[in-house]
C-alpha cells in the first residue's frame, strides 16, 4: 500500500509539472555596483496565474553579458520565495549585465531578469561593444512604478549617524515584500522592469531537466568504466558527502549509461565535497559532477554610458568598498531560515570528547580503551568497525556490522583508513544507535569521528574517491544596518531584507542607521500580496 501511495504521489507531481510553468522575478538591493561588490537578491517564483509557485526548491542565477557568464549563484526556494547573495568578481569588466534566474522546471524570462551596471575601478577592461563614452549623461528619468497601495512613511531629511524608522503599510492586504535602503549617487539607471511587465509576459518555457521539488538534483557521470562486449556499462553505487558541519550525505546508483543523480535537500555554502564510487564489478572508477547552469544567451543589453561626471561617485564608491571589506561588513548580516540537513539533525546518543580522556596514538587504540560501543575487527584482510549495543534490560549485547562510518560527516567505506589514523587530530566521537536509511539502504547505527580542522579531506584516499570544491546554495541573509565599531561609516546599503511580511492593516516599523556622510538615499519596497497582486513603492530622502 505504501508503494502504491508513493507511486500515485509521484504521478501527481509529474502531472502538476506538465500542466504548470513557473517564472522567477529578481529583486536586488541596487542596480549599480562596483566589481567586488556584494549583491543581495530576493526571488519571487510565480505560476502562470501570477501566484506564488510552490514547484521548485532550487533556483539558479547567472550574471551574463555578450562576453559570457561573469558569475553564478544558487538560491533555495521555499513556497515560491528565495533569498541569497553573491559577490561580483573583481576581474569583472565594466559594462551592463543581465541577471537571470531560472529553475530546472523553467527557463528564464526577460521580464523577470534584471539589467545591472558594473563599474571596474581597478581595470580598463570593458564588455565587448558594451560601453559608450559620452561627454555627459542626463539624470535618469525614473518612471513611477508604484502600484498596489504599498506606502512608505519616513521624514524627508535625516541627520547622519542616527537611528531612523520607516513605516511600511499595505492597507488591508497581507503582503511579503523585499526592502532596500541605499545611497542614490547617480550611477544607477532604471532598466524599465516592473512587476507589471513581469506578470504581463509570456509564461516561461518548461526546463530541460527533471523538476527539483525537494532540492537540487546533483548530476554526475561515472568515468573509468569500460563496457563489456554485448553488455551495458556496469552499474555503480556512489556517495557524495560534505566535510564539516552541517552533514550532507547522499547516495545514488548509476543508470545504464553511467549517469548518476543525487537527490539533495540543497547543500548550503561553498563546501569540499567528497565523492566515492563503489563499482559492483570491482573496477576502479570515479565520478565527475555536472554543472546545473545552462549559460543562456543574454539577449539585447543596452550599452553602459561612461562620462567624466561619474568620477566623483566612483571614487567615493571605491573608498566605501575598501572600508566595508576591511570592516568585514558582509559578516554583520542576519541569517534567515534554511531547510535543515537530512543527516544527524538530532543530538548523538553518546558523545566522547577525547580531551576528557587519556590520549592514545591511533583511532583503533582509542576505541579499545575509551569507546566500548565500537570495535575494529578484521575480515578477509580488511578492517571493519562494528557497533556493540545492549538490549532494553542491558543484560545482553549485540553486534551491529552494518553501520555508517563517517569522519567529519564524510562517508568512510574503507574503515582501514581510520585504523591507524592519528587520534590526536580527533576532537570527539559521536555515536548514534538508531537506524538511518539512505538511498534504499538501512544502516543499524552511525558513528562520526570529528576532527579538529576537517582533516578528512587531507586523508590519502584511493583512486575511486575524489575531493572537489562544490558551489553550494547561498545562505539567505538580511542586513539590518549594523555598523562596525571603530571604522568610518561609509556604507552604501543601509538596510536590506529580502522578505518583510506585513499583516492586514499593519504599519510595519523598520529601523536602520543613517551613514556618517550626507547625500541622497532611496527606499524601494517590492513584492506581492497573499492573493497574487503586485506591490511596489519608492521613497527618496536626504541625509544632511
Amino acid at each position: 500500500m505504501k508503494r502504491i501511495i508513493l507511486t500515485l504521489a509521484a504521478t501527481a507531481l509529474l502531472c502538476v509539472s506538465a500542466a504548470a510553468t513557473e517564472r522567477i522575478y529578481i529583486k536586488t538591493d541596487r542596480a549599480a555596483y562596483l566589481s567586488g561588490d556584494l549583491v543581495y537578491c530576493s526571488l519571487f517564483a510565480v505560476d502562470q496565474n501570477g501566484r506564488q509557485a510552490d514547484f521548485s526548491s532550487a533556483a539558479y542565477l547567472e550574471l551574463i553579458s555578450a562576453d559570457g557568464t561573469a558569475t553564478e549563484a544558487k538560491i533555495g526556494l521555499f513556497a515560491g520565495r528565495g533569498a541569497g547573495s553573491f559577490r561580483i568578481p573583481r576581474s569583472t569588466p565594466t559594462g551592463n549585465y543581465r541577471l537571470v534566474a531560472y529553475t530546472a522546471d523553467s527557463e528564464f524570462s526577460d521580464e523577470g531578469s534584471r539589467i545591472i551596471s558594473v563599474f571596474n575601478t581597478s581595470s580598463a577592461t570593458r564588455v565587448n561593444d558594451g560601453v559608450r563614452i559620452v561627454s555627459r549623461t542626463e539624470a535618469p528619468q525614473r518612471e513611477d512604478l508604484s502600484q498596489g497601495g504599498l506606502s512608505i512613511s519616513l521624514p524627508s531629511r535625516l541627520s547622519p549617524g542616527r537611528d531612523a524608522t520607516l513605516i511600511l503599510s499595505a492597507g488591508e492586504n497581507i503582503a511579503d515584500v523585499a526592502v532596500s535602503v541605499y545611497h542614490d549617487d547617480g550611477l544607477e539607471r532604471a532598466d524599465g522592469k516592473s512587476l507589471r511587465d513581469f506578470l504581463g509576459g509570456v509564461p516561461a518555457t518548461p526546463g530541460p531537466r527533471r523538476p527539483e521539488y525537494e532540492g537540487e538534483i546533483v548530476l554526475a557521470s561515472v568515468e573509468g568504466l569500460e563496457k563489456t562486449a554485448g553488455q551495458d556499462e556496469d552499474r555503480v553505487t556512489a556517495w557524495i558527502s560534505t566535510a564539516g558541519d552541517p552533514s550532507n550525505v547522499y547516495v545514488g546508483t548509476s543508470d545504464k549509461d553511467g549517469s548518476l543523480r543525487f537527490y539533495t535537500a540543497n547543500i548550503y555554502g561553498n563546501r569540499e565535497l567528497v565523492c566515492e564510487v563503489v563499482s559492483m564489478s570491482g573496477r576502479q572508477c570515479h565520478i565527475a559532477l555536472a554543472s546545473p547552469f545552462t549559460h543562456p544567451a543574454p539577449g539585447a543589453i543596452p550599452e553602459l554610458e561612461l562620462c567624466p561626471s561619474q568620477r566623483e561617485a566612483l571614487v567615493s564608491r571605491k573608498a566605501s568598498l575598501k572600508t566595508e571589506a576591511s570592516a568585514r561588513l558582509d559578516t554583520l548580516v542576519r541569517f534567515l531560515n534554511v531547510r535543515s540537513s537530512l543527516m544527524l539533525t538530532e543530538a548523538p546518543d553518546t558523545r566522547y570528547d577525547l580531551d576528557d580522556y587519556t590520549r592514545f596514538q591511533t583511532v583503533r587504540e582509542t576505541c579499545v580503551e575509551i569507546i566500548p560501543e565500537l570495535e575494529f575487527v578484521k575480515r578477509d584482510k580488511r578492517w571493519r568497525i562494528r557497533m556493540l549495543v545492549s538490549d532494553a534490560t542491558s543484560s545482553r549485547k549485540y553486534n551491529r556490522d552494518n553501520i555508517l562510518v563517517l569522519m567529519d560527516g564524510v562517508v568512510i567505506t574503507d574503515h582501514g583508513l581510520l585504523e591507524d589514523f592519528d587520534a590526536g587530530l580527533i576532537s570527539y566521537v559521536d555515536i548514534y544507535t538508531r537506524a538511518v536509511a539512505l538511498g534504499g539502504v538501512t544502516y543499524n547505527g552511525v558513528v562520526n569521528f570529528v576532527s579538529k580542522k576537517n582533516y578528512v579531506t587531507a586523508m590519502h584516499f584511493p583512486d575511486n574517491v575524489r575531493v572537489v570544491d562544490f558551489k553550494g546554495f547561498s545562505y539567505p541573509v538580511a542586513y539590518t544596518g549594523e555598523v562596525p565599531s571603530g571604522t568610518e561609516d561609509r556604507r552604501q546599503v543601509l538596510y536590506w531584507h529580502p522578505s518583510v511580511e506585513i499583516s492586514s492593516g499593519e504599519q510595519k516599523r523598520i529601523t536602520f542607521r543613517t551613514p556618517g556622510y550626507g547625500g541622497s538615499f532611496r527606499v524601494v519596497a517590492e513584492g506581492w500580496t497573499a492573493d497574487g497582486a503586485p506591490l511596489r513603492a519608492e521613497y527618496t530622502f536626504s541625509v544632511e
